[in-house]
């Protein structure tokens, strides 16, 4: 029995005649008593009444029950058809702090978006305070963080962490290799990146000073940086991105920064879904084209 036996017996129960299911079906009437004794012998009972001289088509007993029989078999084989060309699209809702989308972030959605081709991707920008509320009331599946909080019902995993670099316009006036206490905030393009790069800060610059702007949007970065003298201290990959564009240049810090640890915060680690794991793993492969980046410990699923 397969589809084409049912179909071709849908349209003769409701044919006026043998001869007019045919012409619908665009085959002829030889081939369609053909395909409707391979159904009745299949089946071991006539379908259609067979008489000489009736004109008007009749279904047997036998005919009439299998036809709302027939109806579901064939309603059934469309959906089974409908599979592979409309596959269900997973959801994933990710979030992360802005400084990751500079680099890390975009390249790592499209590896993981090459081989998750089900994958429905939602990527929004959130500061790691409301990112911890989010995930906690199932608003996230997983969130990239930078500072980490405490809350019962989150867990949070260190990932990587990433040197801190000075970076200026190539023609700024500053040596290749200084101390903090050489710089000065009035130039100063200042992020506040983390509470470790916090502290560092205020040891060096006090808890008052004044930077000359300060930002939270790194798509700005690279028009404040072009200013006379100006100076910003920003991870490794973000300095990797505004090397790339031209026109800016590092230099060595003495008595740097900490590196800036990343953390991954979902609700339970054990009950990740395949599709989380598989897109922190294409995150944790980014990182290792990076040598100023390092990952923490051992791999995230071990």
């Amino acid at each position: 029995m397969n589809y084409t036996d049912i179909h071709t017996f849908l349209i003769i129960a409701s044919s006026p005649s043998l001869s007019k299911a045919a012409e619908s079906l665009y085959i002829s009437q030889p081939a369609l008593s053909h395909r409707l004794s391979n159904l009745e012998q299949e089946l071991g009972s006539a379908l259609v009444v067979r008489h000489k001289g009736v004109r008007t088509l009749e279904l047997t007993e036998a005919g009439r029950r299998f036809v709302p029989i027939a109806k579901k078999w064939e309603q059934l084989w469309l959906e089974t058809q409908k599979i592979d060309i409309a596959q269900p699209q997973t959801p994933l809702r990710v979030s992360t702090v802005d400084s990751l989308n500079v680099y890390l972030i975009p390249h790592a959605s499209a590896s993981f978006l090459k081989t998750h081709s089900a994958c429905k991707l939602s990527l929004i920008t959130m500061r790691s305070n409301e990112a911890y509320r989010a995930v906690e009331n199932h608003e996230l599946d997983v969130s990239f963080i930078t500072n980490p909080h405490f809350f019962k019902k989150v867990q949070t995993i260190p990932l990587f962490q990433e040197n801190m670099t000075f970076i200026c316009a190539e023609n700024a006036s500053y040596e290749d290799t200084l101390p903090p206490s050489e710089l000065h905030t009035d130039n100063e393009i200042y992020i506040p990146w983390s509470n470790t790069f916090l502290m560092w800060h205020d040891y060096w610059f006090g808890t008052h000073t004044d930077a000359r702007v300060s930002l939270d949007n790194m798509s700005l970065l690279k028009h404040f940086l072009r200013l006379e003298d100006a100076w910003a201290i920003v991870p490794s990959t973000v300095a990797h991105v505004l090397m790339e564009k031209g026109g800016f240049r590092t230099a060595v810090l003495e008595d740097a920064p900490e590196p800036r640890m990343c953390y991954a915060i979902l609700k339970d680690r054990r009950k990740a879904s395949p599709m989380v794991n598989a897109f922190i793993d294409e995150l944790l492969k980014t990182c290792q084209f990076f040598p100023e980046v390092t990952i923490v410990g051992e791999k995230y699923r071990n």
